[in-house]
């Protein structure tokens, strides 16, 4: 019998906090789901965690890629093997409210238009303990500023299979916005939605791309949002450029005590 939905857990040595993010889409309210546990070449007890996991539920699925592939590939394999036609991503050091895929299912069961859904997410640190937002936010329909900012981070999105499949995937050449390239490519056809609800909480820890590649990912997002002008062949949207130009210009050690001050992490 088909799912309906296929929640795509990806994991590269994320053996301390797999067990976690697994458990949070196990305790969803919906609860005809199958759970893709893929094993990107974990060097670690990663293999274990995910074992352990379908021996407890038989809904988990182990998917090993047998070495480091890479998010965006691992990524796509588990769109492949993938029986429902939604999927839900969970990053393996984050975790979800257990209603979040009933809201994001009623959408998309709501509006056939919608192709993406991503949530509100909470930020808190490796301890747990809260943190203002850094990443930045919009509820609704988000087209319109897709091309200034991404307001759905991967570890919140769902998304129609059959769509994401058309077009092609993840692009690999991407290591750190693969999600918001994906995005941009859906938007040109179909609506993106982020729902006013923090149904998602990202734990923005050491491990976190934010933290740990901070100018590469902002570099990686200029030349996506230049990549998809060109194709659209328009300047419309050229001004969202800027900020994280600036961004990316500006030294890391002035941004992360400004963060301190106001409760992010750095």
């Amino acid at each position: 019998m088909t799912p309906r939905v296929s929640v795509l857990v990806g994991a590269y040595d994320n053996a301390g906090t797999l067990a976690a993010a697994i458990e949070s889409m196990l305790a969803q309210t919906v609860t005809d789901l199958e759970l893709l546990a893929i094993d990107d070449g974990s060097t670690d007890a990663t293999p274990r965690v995910i074992a352990h996991a379908a021996r407890r539920d038989p809904r988990v699925r182990a998917l090993p890629m047998g070495r480091n592939v890479g998010i965006a590939h691992s990524l796509n394999a588990g769109l492949r093997a993938a029986r429902a036609p939604v999927v839900a991503v969970q990053d393996a050091d984050d975790f979800s409210a257990p209603r979040r895929l009933e809201r994001q299912l009623a959408v998309l069961d709501a509006r056939p238009e919608v192709a993406v859904v991503g949530t509100r997410m909470h930020e808190v640190d490796e301890a747990r303990r809260p943190l203002a937002a850094r990443t930045s936010f919009v509820a609704g329909d988000v087209n319109a500023v897709l091309p200034r900012f991404n307001p759905i981070p991967n570890t919140s999105a769902a998304f129609r299979r059959d769509v994401v499949l058309a077009l092609g995937g993840y692009d690999p050449r991407y290591r750190y916005a693969m999600e918001y390239d994906l995005w941009l490519r859906v938007a040109e056809r179909h609506v993106v939605v982020a729902l006013d609800e923090p149904l998602s909480t990202r734990v923005m820890g050491t491990a976190n791309v934010a933290a740990r590649a901070e100018r590469a990912q902002i570099a990686e997002a200029l030349a996506i949002r230049a990549r998809a002008l060109a194709r659209r062949r328009t300047l419309r949207g050229a001004s969202g450029l800027a900020v994280p130009a600036l961004a990316w210009l500006t030294p890391l050690p002035l941004k992360r005590a400004r963060r301190r001050r106001v409760g992010q992490a750095p």
